[in-house]
């Protein structure tokens, strides 16, 4: 006998539906679709899927470049260790003595650091300020150091700092670029003057300042803000016609 359920004045049979059939196939499905894959992923074949993983790489990267392992008999050399050069320490002692020879470079400062001895020049010695034109003191003085530096096996490099002011004049757009722009300078006199090797021109604007030695007054730092720093690395570079050390 069927239930009978009440729907507002009168009643009406309940029918049980067949939708519970609907879920039951979406489950079957599911299953068989599951173990399908299983078999699948368990009976594959090496050779068939690379042939695929190759087809589809040649077609959505078709200017893909190809790869073509060589060996080598000998090794790259990036990977070679470099030649150290002087000592810093005594290094340290030989330049120290040379610079302070130079009359404009009196107020200059020798110091060494990480293995680098660094000669900071305040930039006031030989430019003006904000400016990259070299004065005729400063030129000749770059001349008497680079007669140094040409007797030494150590590579060089130049870097050009700055303190925070801006530039005021429309001939530089920042201090970055006035900061190089003096180290470009100051490299060139020297190769001018006879120091024919290779110098890395870096410019550091006004990041550098907190590097300074720590032994150093506050006026001094402040003295040496605007620099021109000459660094002598302990790497040795191939042996000229001058060198003495």
């Amino acid at each position: 006998m069927a239930t009978k359920f009440p729907f507002g004045r009168g009643s009406a049979k309940y029918v049980p539906g067949n939708a519970w059939m609907l879920t039951f196939a979406d489950l079957l499905s599911l299953l068989l679709t599951f173990f399908v894959l299983v078999f699948s992923m368990n009976t594959i074949r090496f050779e068939n899927w690379q042939a695929v993983v190759r087809t589809m790489s040649d077609e959505f990267n078709p200017n893909r470049p190809a790869i073509s392992p060589t060996e080598h008999q000998d090794p790259p050399s990036v990977l070679k260790s470099k030649p150290k050069g002087l000592n810093p320490a005594y290094l340290e002692a030989i330049v120290s003595q040379r610079f302070a020879q130079i009359p404009l470079f009196e107020n200059g400062q020798v110091w060494r650091k990480e293995g680098k001895v660094i000669m900071s020049i305040p930039a006031s010695l030989m430019f003006e300020r904000k400016d990259a034109i070299p004065n005729e003191a400063g030129v000749h003085a770059l001349r008497d150091l680079a007669g140094v530096l040409i007797q030494l096996r150590n590579k060089i490099q130049v870097a050009g700092h700055t303190d925070q002011s801006p530039v005021a004049n429309q001939l530089y757009r920042s201090n970055w670029e006035l900061s190089l722009t003096r180290a470009r300078v100051v490299a060139g006199i020297l190769s001018d003057a006879g120091y024919r090797e290779p110098m890395a021109v870096l410019g550091y604007a006004d990041t550098r300042y907190n590097q300074l030695p720590g032994s150093l007054t506050q006026q001094r730092r402040y003295d040496l803000a605007e620099r021109i720093d000459i660094i002598i690395i302990d790497e040795r570079r191939d042996r000229g016609l001058y060198d003495l050390f």
